[in-house]
């Protein structure tokens, strides 16, 4: 790199450091950050061959690029914030929701409890073990219409019984899962 090259970019850093960092802290309202974004647009304009590729007035262009490059610092800080605030706010749901689920989970095997002995073992069999009906009246010996009328006997009976969880479920599928 010529030496002359390099006298032209330190007349130009020291010409325009004080004002370019004041008008990348009006943007930030940050010493540190505006002075970062300035130390980044004087990397990038070493970086290239900016006495050839600056066609425009060199301070008109170093404002544009002090802009560009706070609005790009403000938006990544703005995301980061709301990747923060949603990781925060899931943190504080998923114990809630855990909580609930135990309560949820007892709160069924007590109306399972309450089904007559052949719609629960239907009922398990179908939900639990994932059988088909037609394996369920197999293995019960029984036909696929009576299958299918103890799984909405059950399903009936577990829907008045566990309304008050339906919000959760619903709240826990869409948003947890």
């Amino acid at each position: 790199m010529s030496e002359n090259k390099e006298k032209n970019f330190e007349q130009v850093f020291r010409a325009h450091y004080q004002e370019l960092h004041r008008s990348a802290f009006r943007y930030l309202r940050d010493s540190e950050s505006a002075e970062e974004i300035v130390q980044q647009v004087f990397l990038r304009l070493w970086e290239k061959d900016w006495e050839e590729e600056v066609h425009t007035s060199l301070k008109a262009y170093l404002y544009r690029a002090i802009y560009n490059e706070s609005m790009n610092f403000l938006k990544k800080e703005q995301r980061k914030l709301k990747y923060q605030s949603y990781q925060q706010s899931r943190e504080e749901l998923v114990p809630a929701v855990d909580q609930s689920a135990k309560d949820l989970n007892q709160k069924l095997q007590v109306a399972l409890a309450g089904l007559p002995e052949k719609s629960r073992t239907v009922f398990e069999l179908s939900r639990f073990q994932e059988m088909k009906y037609k394996d369920i009246a197999n293995t019960l010996d029984l036909s696929i219409k009576t299958v299918e009328g103890h799984m909405t006997k059950a399903l009936r009976h577990l829907r008045t019984e566990l309304m008050d969880y339906l919000t959760l479920i619903i709240f826990y599928v869409i948003y947890i899962l």
